[in-house]
């Protein structure tokens, strides 16, 4: 078998954190192609081969292990989020330049690359800002804007 058995144990460890609270499960090949996804699973199996997806309510999912490259949970209900605001913030890049405009004050602007290393940083204490962007490809930006922080992608 190509997967560890011990990735698999994880997978289910994590589903008993969340207090028995019905998940999304999101299922892949080593290359990143889906096998399958069923919501609010209550139970997985493991049978012949097969991992089988037992929703709450639905059809099961049987996934062949021999394909299976890794699988996601999502809690319902448990993403960290409390609520949803918006500062009313946009974010615009033309060439490297950066623009941040804000209905409320601009706390800090944040640039990261995808080793999450920080490239860039302000803090314009404004509701506009521009900053130079390093680096060519994907770059997350957060922007704290009335005590709230958003997260953005931007590709360069």
């Amino acid at each position: 078998m190509k997967h560890s058995v011990f990735s698999i144990l994880i997978g289910l460890g994590l589903m008993s954190v969340t207090d028995a609270v019905a998940k999304d499960v999101y299922v892949y090949t080593p290359s990143g192609e889906s096998l399958g996804t069923a919501t609010e699973v209550k139970r997985i199996e493991f049978n012949n081969g097969n991992m089988i997806l037992i929703p709450e309510v639905g059809e099961n999912v049987d996934i062949d292990l021999s394909k299976l490259g890794y699988f996601a949970f999502r809690p319902i209900e448990s993403s960290g989020v409390s609520s949803i605001e918006n500062t009313g913030t946009t974010v615009y890049l033309a060439g490297d330049i950066l623009s941040v405009t804000s209905a409320s004050e601009i706390s800090e602007i944040r640039i990261y690359n995808v080793l999450g290393e920080m490239t860039g940083h302000c803090a314009p204490a404004s509701c506009t800002a521009t900053m130079t962007v390093n680096g060519k490809g994907l770059s997350i930006v957060v922007v704290e804007a009335g005590g709230i922080f958003q997260t953005y992608k931007i590709v360069r």
